[in-house]
């Protein structure tokens, strides 16, 4: 990744990115096998999980949006979770 030249992949380092084996208490991000443009996008706790090919991202099994770049439509997939789909969860337990 360090020599990726879009930025936008740093920031998404910087939010609290992990890759499959990383906590499920993050955002978490990786490739499906065998491919290159299509990803797994697994949101905190295991609340969503989204699927992207290239530029356009699906959840549950749904097109949601198509982006002009691939980490417009990543970027996509978060916004769509905080927007309607973290809402619509029920609150977590009192601890």
């Amino acid at each position: 990744m360090s020599k990726d030249a879009d930025p936008q992949q740093r920031l998404w380092l910087a939010f609290g990115y992990g890759g499959k084996r990383a906590s499920e208490k993050t955002w978490r991000y990786w490739a499906k096998p065998d491919s290159k443009s299509e990803w797994i996008i697994s949101a905190p706790n295991g609340y969503a999980e989204f699927e992207q090919k290239g530029r356009t991202v699906f959840y549950k099994g749904k097109e949601i949006l198509t982006a002009e770049t691939q980490w417009r439509a990543t970027w996509g997939a978060l916004a769509h979770f905080y927007e309607k789909v973290a809402p619509a969860l029920p609150p977590p337990p009192l601890s």
